[in-house]
């Protein structure tokens, strides 16, 4: 690991904008594919002439005991053994009446018939459009009918889903079950309303007797591959168009210059849902290096079973599924406390010192790191998280506990989830790595937001190979989201970094302007807030008729070991609870040095997860504003209700404060004037008295001046005569004068001092 590595560097577009490319590519074209590989069809054969008897695609064995499904050890299909499978299943869809171009519907778990599906598609010229396997009813129908889809693999819990859409859905004519135990009532229903059902067992016998070589249709790189629907957060998803070489591309892109070298035993296990680009793109990549893919059961309440019995060496998953683990294995250690937790925390701190330095912590993964890796089967050496921003604390913790070669991942179904990726051999932490050598970005101004591409901050644009070709059936769409020279604008809010890489720091449609007229962006405070160790799940509603967000929490009920569905409505009922969550989370907000406006002023505990079967969350995890806010429509007024008296409630307060600050101003006000106006007639007092003094000390001067010349001029006789009176008189009259100058001298002195 490099000390201060660098993954970018930047070329000047038309306009001067700074350009982010990955180092790995400098002074070379964008990369469109693997050598000699221009088409997924193309990738599954190299793979099957690389990777004959390898293990590709399995899953475990089921029987059922005493009415319970159990699950045993996995079994999987060769590279070689897949071809024909796939070959026949190709031929029955062609058998069955589906033509180059059309479209093929996928509405299942992932498992082995939906790869044969999905791979039959690419050799056959068919287009994949696959159902989020909890869409609502009306954006099912929506994708059905403006796909023009006429079939349909699905499982059997679809089966009376799609028979209740045929009347909105006049083009289904054939359900292709991916088991052969659906209820047979079933078949009766659905041919009243015009369509068959056939397993996929029959497709494969039907495949086997009718299959050509001359049925293959080798696509053209910019052959249509999909048309993937977004789960878009509000409104209808819209079909993006992606191409073969789309998803090439971003597979290649990801794995050029990542640091990433095959073993030649990798193992992956599948189970963020292939309806979604993410996982789709890395089946790509994990086909071409002859990886085993590994599905897991279908339960992800069972998710870590299936773990624990494929071992796989590679993992995908996203931030939530990322913070489940690190809740749990936090709560276990609490729990044993004692010296186990005490060496937990001591080669939790060594060991993430040593990452840093690129230094191995043999000692402590061998008596504490040793037990926890083993509950992801003990051998994974590569984790991925994708969909959202990887919180540093979880990220490192990952590092720690299981693998420090563990990067984030950022794209869009647009992108063919071809943006950014981080390299394996420098891991930053937080870090999403610089673009894949198959796209570039740049920085856009937002200035409402008051990010400057200047300050290499503002909202990311990509271009590249990997960038789709438009909206189906929905062209003003697509001229909104791509520039005349194909940069698509991703709404997310990036930073460019001195190491050449990206981060993703702010989304640009999920801001609210607060009633004061300050912005503030939901999503980081999510990212923030849902780092308290008792918050599972957490949604910040703002609006711009009011000043403060508020908050909608669901605790952890796990880490507050509270587990009856009674207790947990209870506890979310407390208010001593409530005003503990609003207190913890300003005091999380001042820790984070967010500002006043940032911070929620009221909570609301809610029992129940956010879920995608409620239709609060997408198939990507991610929250469903639109609908979180009809849901909680009532609530959020009360709320506000309730935090607008709280506020009137403290202005009062202040503004009482203040009126009792006011009153004993004024009276000190009045004290110190009554105080003055008393100095100053004292003042003035004794300088009219000085004043008095002084002229009759200039008059007792003038007479006593007077009376010497008068006796002066006296006749000795009665100089003689008068003198002794004259002489009395005026001792006394000097005797006055002097203790009128005296006293004069003294009030005069005191009346300068003050």
């Amino acid at each position: 690991m490099s000390k201060n590595p660098k993954f970018g560097y930047f070329i000047k577009g038309k306009k001067g904008e700074k350009i982010l490319r990955n180092l790995y590519i400098k002074d070379k074209e964008l990369t469109k594919s693997y050598p000699n590989v221009p088409t997924l069809h193309h990738l599954l054969e190299r793979a099957i002439q690389n990777y004959p008897n390898c293990p590709y695609i399995g899953e475990r064995s089921k029987t059922i005991e005493n009415g319970k499904i159990k699950y045993g050890k996995y079994s999987f299909i060769s590279y070689k053994d897949f071809k024909p499978r796939k070959n026949q299943f190709g031929s029955a869809l062609s058998k069955r009446g589906l033509q180059k171009g059309e479209s093929l519907g996928i509405w299942a778990p992932n498992n082995i018939h939906w790869k044969l599906a999905e791979q039959a598609c690419y050799s056959f010229g068919f287009v994949i459009v696959s159902l989020y396997d909890t869409l609502g009813p009306e954006s099912s129908v929506h994708i059905l009918n403006h796909s023009s889809i006429k079939m349909v693999v699905c499982d059997k819990n679809k089966i009376p889903k799609l028979i209740e859409m045929k009347d909105d859905c006049p083009a289904l004519e054939l359900i292709i079950s991916m088991d052969s135990d659906y209820d047979r009532e079933y078949k009766k229903s659905a041919r009243k309303k015009g369509i068959r059902i056939i397993t996929c067992s029959q497709m494969l016998t039907v495949g086997k007797k009718h299959f050509k070589e001359d049925q293959i249709v080798i696509p053209e790189p910019d052959s249509l591959a999909t048309i993937m629907y977004t789960s878009g957060t509000t409104g209808l998803p819209k079909g993006v168009l992606l191409t073969h070489e789309n998803i090439v591309a971003s597979a290649a892109g990801a794995d050029f210059g990542c640091g990433f070298k095959a073993h030649g035993d990798e193992s992956f296990i599948s189970f963020l849902p292939l309806a979604h680009i993410f996982e789709r793109v890395l089946h790509t990549w994990l086909t071409y290096h002859g990886a085993r893919i590994g599905f897991y059961c279908g339960n992800i309440r069972l998710l870590v079973n299936d773990i624990s019995e494929l071992k796989p060496t590679v993992m995908a998953g996203v931030p939530r599924v990322f913070s489940r683990i690190y809740d749990r294995v936090l709560a276990t250690v609490e729990k044993k406390g004692g010296i186990s937790k005490w060496m937990f925390n001591k080669g939790y701190k060594s060991k993430s010192k040593n990452l840093t330095k690129n230094k191995n912590s043999t000692f402590w993964n061998s008596i504490v790191f040793k037990k926890i890796k083993k509950k992801l089967g003990g051998r994974v050496r590569v984790v991925i998280s994708g969909s959202a921003p990887l919180s540093k604390e979880h990220h490192n913790f990952l590092r720690v506990c299981f693998t420090p070669c563990v990067v984030q991942g950022y794209g869009l179904t647009e992108t063919a989830a071809g943006g950014a990726f981080g390299n394996l051999s420098n891991v930053v932490l937080g870090d999403i790595g610089a673009p894949k050598t198959s796209v570039e970005a740049k920085l856009v101004d937002v200035p409402e937001m008051e990010y400057y591409a200047k300050d290499n901050k503002g909202e990311v644009w990509l271009r590249g190979p990997t960038v789709f070709q438009g909206y189906y059936k929905d062209p003003e769409k697509a001229k909104e989201a791509l520039t005349k020279d194909k940069w698509f604008k991703t709404g997310d809010i990036g930073r460019f970094n001195k190491n050449g890489s990206l981060s993703i720091i702010d989304r640009k449609k999920n801001i609210v302007k607060l009633a004061q007229g300050e912005y503030i962006s939901v999503e980081p405070l999510e990212n923030y807030f849902i780092q308290h160790k008792n918050v599972a799940q957490i949604w910040v509603f703002g609006s711009s008729y009011e000043s403060y967000p508020i908050a909608f929490i669901v605790p952890d009920f796990d880490s507050l070991e509270i587990k009856g569905v009674e207790e947990q409505e209870d506890y979310c009922k407390n208010d001593d609870n409530v005003k503990r969550f609003e207190k913890e989370i300003r005091e999380l907000g001042l820790k984070f040095q967010l500002k006043g406006f940032e911070i929620p002023r009221k909570i609301y505990l809610e029992p129940v997860s956010f879920t995608i079967e409620s239709n609060l969350l997408t198939d990507t995890q991610k929250l469903k504003r639109f609908e979180l806010t009809k849901k909680y429509d009532k609530i959020i007024k009360k709320l506000y209700i309730e935090l607008n008296e709280d506020l009137k409630q403290q202005q009062r307060g202040r503004e009482k404060a203040d009126g009792a600050n006011d009153k004993k101003n004024k009276i000190i006000d009045e004290k110190k004037h009554k105080g003055a106006k008393k100095t100053e007639k004292k003042e003035k007092k004794n300088s009219k008295k000085s004043e008095e003094d002084q002229k009759e000390l200039n008059l007792d001067k003038k007479g006593t001046r007077s009376n010497s010349e008068k006796s002066e001029k006296s006749d000795s006789e009665n100089s003689n005569r008068t003198s002794s009176d004259s002489d009395k008189s005026d001792l006394g009259k000097i005797k006055s004068v002097s203790d009128s100058e005296k006293s004069s001298s003294e009030k005069s002195e005191k009346s300068d001092s003050d």
